[in-house]
Order: C-alpha cells, then sequence, then structure tokens
C-alpha cells in the first residue's frame, strides 16, 4: 500500500478521495466542499489515501490537537471492505500516532455495535462525557456522539481536548 498526502484539490486522487469521504459520512457529518479546501491548508489537519494498485483503497483524515491527534474521518472503499484494509490501516495510524481520540455515533443498532467493537479490538474505550460534534456546516443540528480515546480522560483532560478541538475545528 502506497501512503499518500493530500494537499490540494489538484493532488491525483482527490476526487476519488472526495467521494469516498461523500459515500461513507452523513450530511451532518462533514463539511462542504469549499470549506474542505479551506481545512486542508491548516497545518494542523491531514488528509491521507491509502492506494494500492493505483486503487483508492481508505482516506483517513486527522488533526493535531494540542497533545491529541483527533481522527475526525477513516473511511474504507466500499468495494474492499471486509478484506481487512481497516484494520491494517487502523495497525498503522495507531503505531505512527499518540493520544488518538475519535467519535462515531452512539450505539443504535448492529451497524453502530460493530463500528464500536472494531475501535474497541484496538483498544479504545468509550469515554463517559456528555460529548456533541463540532458543527461541519452553518445551521447544524448538535449531534451527540461517544468519544472514544485509547485511554480514559478524566474530566480535566476531556475539558482541555474539547477547548482545543472547538479552537481548531469551529468555522462557524
Amino acid at each position: 500500500m502506497e501512503l499518500i498526502f493530500i494537499k490540494n484539490r489538484d493532488d491525483k486522487y482527490f476526487n476519488e478521495a472526495w467521494n469516498l469521504y461523500l459515500d461513507s459520512f452523513p450530511q451532518i457529518e462533514r463539511r462542504t466542499l469549499e470549506e474542505h479546501f479551506e481545512v486542508l491548508e491548516d497545518e494542523n489537519f491531514k488528509m491521507l489515501c491509502y492506494v494500492k494498485d493505483e486503487v483508492l483503497i481508505s482516506i483517513v483524515c486527522f488533526w493535531t490537537i494540542s497533545s491529541y491527534t483527533f481522527l475526525e474521518h477513516f473511511a474504507i472503499n466500499k468495494n474492499l471492505r471486509g478484506q481487512a484494509y481497516g484494520s491494517k490501516i487502523l495497525q498503522k495510524f495507531i503505531d505512527e500516532n499518540k493520544n488518538i481520540v475519535l467519535e462515531i455515533e452512539p450505539i443504535i443498532d448492529e451497524i453502530t455495535q460493530k463500528r464500536l467493537n472494531f475501535y474497541a479490538k484496538f483498544g479504545f474505550v468509550v469515554n463517559e462525557h456528555e460529548h456533541f460534534q463540532i458543527p461541519f456546516r452553518q445551521k447544524a443540528e448538535e449531534l451527540k456522539l461517544l468519544l472514544l480515546s485509547q485511554n480514559i480522560l478524566s474530566k480535566e483532560e476531556y475539558e482541555e481536548f474539547y477547548k482545543a478541538l472547538k479552537k481548531s475545528l469551529k468555522r462557524f
């Protein structure tokens, strides 16, 4: 697998990566195209693509915020799911980053339970702090999510993280 950093709209895999992003996340959990171009310019934001034989396998979007790595979006090409790419890529991401924090939807069905189980397999735990996603769009509804991390965050750690997250992500 080849790792490619997406830095702007002219990068070879940007359009495929953008389509995977659109297909993998509901509107409330993603930015508009123009807003995404803005965050690509932020030095704390990275968009990675994993490619094999010129086929896009995965996108990984993350922020370096304070002492944390916030895994904002992680998606596998729907035609390649079930082939262990997600596990391989997430393990590589864990090996290369520290203090990883991510959000998932509350557990309401089999799909959301499988998502939680996937991350738990890698040592992620649910934090009990009430957590709301920083809005990605103007007039977006508040979205309550579960916050997962590699270690339980104390109330103080959570507040420090959320304050830094809000400062980095807040566009509206």
